[in-house]
């Protein structure tokens, strides 16, 4: 894989929103190459294996419609050339509850999700994307199966498992679940993820359809 176009060796230091409990990841990179996304791996405390564990880890599983989107990139100082911290704040309608062990929420409700990426990121005269395990963020006006939990520092929910934690209610390509893997990327973690995402996708799209029957 080439590497992201830079004129100088730096380390990028990724803080994203701490969706499942994820840590820091340092990276070193040498920017040799024009790239559009840099995809990092977050480290995680503990990941789903199965649609089972993701229900049983997910205090909330709603189906939902995306509203809206408020984007955040953060700079320790203005001489650091790459972020400390990005997100997008995606603002959803729940459009059904399939679970809600905290009891506090109802249909209709808008509610704001933390989602690690961030897009048309400003880095030395390039627009580039910053995300978390080829993470995608939701679609406005699209509607996506979600299991959360409430954030531990705001009045939000973020991804109970992180990447795991999303999924499109109308059934979209495996190609078209993730940002794409090619020339203008810098991939800093393995992909074998996305297997584990399509399978338990599939098992969500099967689940739901007969529930609907």
């Amino acid at each position: 894989m080439k590497k992201i176009a830079m004129p100088s060796i730096l380390f990028v230091f990724f803080v994203a929103g701490c969706s499942a409990d994820v840590t820091t990841k340092e990276q070193k990179l040498e920017m040799v190459d024009e790239k559009t996304m840099i995809s990092s791996s977050g480290k995680y405390v503990s990941l789903a294996s199965s649609l089972e564990e993701l229900e049983n880890t997910s205090p909330i599983i709603v189906e939902v419609v995306k509203n809206n989107e408020q984007q955040t990139v953060t700079k320790e100082t203005e001489q650091n050339i790459m972020p400390t911290e990005f997100y997008t704040m995606s603002g959803v309608t729940i459009k059904n509850i399939q679970k809600d062990a905290t009891n506090t929420l109802k249909f209709g409700d808008n509610i704001e999700i933390l989602e690690d990426v961030a897009m048309n990121v400003p880095v030395e005269g390039k627009k580039i994307t910053l995300t978390l395990n080829h993470y995608k963020k939701m679609e406005i006006g699209k509607s996506y199966y979600l299991y959360l939990k409430n954030s531990k520092s705001d009045d939000n929910y973020v991804l109970s498992n992180a990447f795991l934690s999303k999924y499109p209610i109308n059934r979209e390509p495996k190609s078209a679940l993730f940002l794409a893997e090619d020339d203008a990327t810098l991939s800093l973690e393995n992909t074998d993820y996305q297997d584990l995402y399509a399978d338990i996708y599939a098992k969500i799209l099967q689940k739901n359809q007969a529930f609907k029957k």
